[in-house]
């Protein structure tokens, strides 16, 4: 059960920061695949999502992908398109998550619809 609830906050959105709510900010702006790729790429990103789960995802510039949480543990791969981060992780499968810039801050559409802020390390 309890990996089962660590899913369920990964699958929506591979990765301190709140939750927004279910709207993304007004003045955000659909991300560029080119633009979303330089933005994580060789970097690590954490969030903590409405239910308090905290996530912390590696974007190597390979493409290759490792998620985290308290309990839990993946690795896959990620990839840019047009407005959204998509990619695999091992355990949990595919996803693809609508991602929007807001003042150079990245935030992304979990599955469930909750709007989160992804945070450089």
């Amino acid at each position: 059960m309890k990996h089962l609830l660590i899913a369920a906050a990964f699958l929506p959105a591979v990765l301190v920061a709140q939750g927004t709510g279910t709207s993304f900010p007004s003045s955000a702006v659909s991300a560029t695949a080119q633009g979303l790729s330089a933005h994580l790429s060789g970097k690590t990103f954490r969030a903590t999502y409405a239910d308090g789960t905290r996530v912390q995802s590696q974007f190597a510039e390979d493409g290759s992908l490792a998620a985290s949480a308290p309990g839990f543990y993946d690795t896959g791969r990620w990839r840019t398109e047009e407005g959204k981060l998509c990619g695999s992780l091992r355990k949990l499968g595919e996803f693809c998550n609508e991602a929007r810039f807001d003042a150079g801050v990245l935030y992304l559409r979990r599955m469930n619809g909750e709007v989160i802020r992804y945070e450089p390390e």
